[in-house]
């Protein structure tokens, strides 16, 4: 029997282990996405609770043993490796950044005014359909000093109310849309506001190719003296979506290789582990400002246990410098703002 539970145990060991970071074997990244696995691992504020919770369980069975019969060593080898798992899940949380003050500081960067230290803010709020309100968004962009705004599930009539209240307070915003009705908010509606202080752009295609790709918009500077802006939106991963959902995610990690100069935000539907489970490597603003793992979605959860899945990618010449996680209004989603500074 010792062979046995020394077995159970390792492979115990080896699952939980993963799941810290699924990437590391291919069998194990193809896994996280896939349902539920994809799911789960979207949640890490959760697991740390759940291999918490198994810890102490084993932990107390442990001791039952070891008063009653003697044993409850591989009880307690059980109870260790879940503990350090939860640990391990925590970290990895920390280090992608809990911090979220909740708006941005003063902003050094591109005004109405001037281009200062070049920063660009970037606003990214999936709205469903108009739950977060135009007015709502206008006072998030005036009060944080916003010059690029991605809004999934928002139709382009309701970009155009962003635009003239904008407009109404001196603020000068170009409009790219996927051209869609209000009464058609959802997936396929996406818009993408870029301050007048940035300069002029053109909307240009972001795939070659649109089969498998998400909802997406693009805009690229007219005189090439700035970068390109994208706004995307995969679908969920949900019960009979999933194979078009992977499409999709790739399809938009993709964007980080195929234009390396664009700064891409979007709601993602995914994480950095699909990222990386997906073989993509995209910087993520939000982690580099020390927001990375605070939750945007559900916004009926505390951002401890929500999944961080409304992203801001930068190039590799920005940073992420500031960053704050913001609630505003009906939508199921929290909204995430990132300055990003030019790398000197």
């Amino acid at each position: 029997m010792k062979v046995v539970w020394s077995i159970v145990t390792a492979l115990l060991a080896a699952a939980a282990l993963i799941t810290v970071k699924p990437e590391i074997l291919p069998q194990s990244a193809e896994l996280v996405l896939t349902m539920p696995w994809s799911q789960i691992i979207a949640l890490r504020g959760w697991l740390v609770v759940a291999f918490a919770l198994a810890a102490l369980f084993m932990m107390i069975v442990a001791i039952i043993r070891r008063v009653t019969l003697h044993r409850g060593g591989f009880a307690f080898l059980i109870a260790l490796v879940f503990l350090v798992t939860a640990g391990l899940h925590g970290a990895t949380m920390y280090s992608r950044g809990l911090a979220n003050p909740g708006s941005l500081g003063p902003d050094p960067g591109i005004t109405v005014a001037g281009t200062g230290n070049g920063a660009i803010t970037v606003l990214e709020y999936n709205t469903l359909g108009g739950a977060t309100t135009p007015a709502e968004i206008v006072e998030l962009i005036a009060a944080n000093g916003v010059d690029v705004v991605t809004l999934p599930e928002t139709s382009s009539d309701m970009g155009k109310q962003i635009v003239q209240e904008l407009a109404n307070r001196g603020l000068n915003f170009q409009q790219f849309d996927t051209g869609t009705a209000d009464t058609e908010a959802d997936y396929d509606s996406t818009v993408l506001l870029i301050s007048n202080a940035l300069g002029n752009y053109t909307a240009a295609a972001a795939f070659d190719n649109t089969d498998g790709a998400p909802a997406a918009v693009r805009a690229v500077s007219s005189d090439g003296s700035g970068p390109d802006f994208i706004a995307v939106h995969p679908i969920a991963p949900t019960k009979g979506n999933m194979v078009e959902w992977r499409q999709q995610i790739e399809a938009a990690y993709g964007l980080c290789a195929a234009y390396p100069d664009a700064i891409i935000a979007g709601d993602f539907n995914s994480t950095v582990d699909h990222q990386k489970a997906a073989g993509f490597d995209c910087y993520d603003g939000a982690a580099q400002a020390g927001s990375g793992a605070v939750g945007t979605w559900s916004a009926s959860l505390p951002t401890f246990f929500a999944s961080p899945i409304d992203r801001v990618l930068p190039p590799q010449s920005y940073e992420g410098t500031d960053s704050a996680i913001v609630e505003v209004g009906g939508s199921d989603h929290r909204g995430l703002l990132v300055r990003l500074t030019p790398k000197s």
